[in-house]
């Protein structure tokens, strides 16, 4: 697996629900974490794996439900952010699963295409031209997201910036974001 979907990879697990196992396993995420070469995404993964470190695991959990389960605006659900529960949000999820069908890759899961673990989980295992047709497409919205996250004082706002940098790192380098 190449540095980027390792990136991918581990944020689309800490962008889940916490689970204790994590926090057992940090020195080695830490130490995977180096071994990427990008010092901005380090930083950025670094900074949010302190969070895990002193944080107690209760208050882990509250603040993950109070930040994506009781705001609107920190859905984990990328469409949303963007249509809310318009048509529109049908059309894109229509998209969202064909691509996904395109690629042969299955979810396993009962999520919407558009929730942002699974999105990630996809990017770090799909061929690059299904994961550049994702990224693209959900680029506004995971900026958008981390802004909502900064304003919400979210450490969960490092996990988004470290997938932007890695995505416009690796990918899309020409890409404009708007905010």
């Amino acid at each position: 697996m190449k540095a980027h979907q390792k990136v991918f990879k581990l944020t689309s697990t800490l962008m889940l629900y916490p689970q204790r196992q994590w926090i057992e396993q940090l020195t080695a995420v830490k130490e995977e974490i180096s071994t990427y070469h990008n010092s901005l995404v380090n930083s950025y993964l670094n900074s949010f794996i302190h969070y895990l470190e002193t944080t107690p695991f209760e208050q882990l959990c509250l603040n993950y439900v109070y930040t994506f389960d009781f705001h609107g605006v920190t859905t984990l659900n990328l469409t949303y952010n963007v249509f809310k529960d318009s048509r529109k949000r049908g059309e894109a999820l229509v998209k969202l699963r064909q691509i996904l069908s395109d690629s042969d890759l299955e979810a396993e899961s009962d999520e919407l295409p558009d929730y942002l673990p699974m999105i990630l989980e996809f990017v770090a295992i799909a061929d690059e031209k299904y994961a550049i047709r994702l990224l693209r497409l959900h680029l506004n919205s995971l900026k958008h997201l981390e802004q909502e996250l900064v304003k919400n004082d979210s450490p969960y706002h490092f996990l988004l910036k470290a997938v932007i940098e890695i995505s416009l790192n690796t990918f899309l380098k020409n890409e404009q974001i708007s905010s």
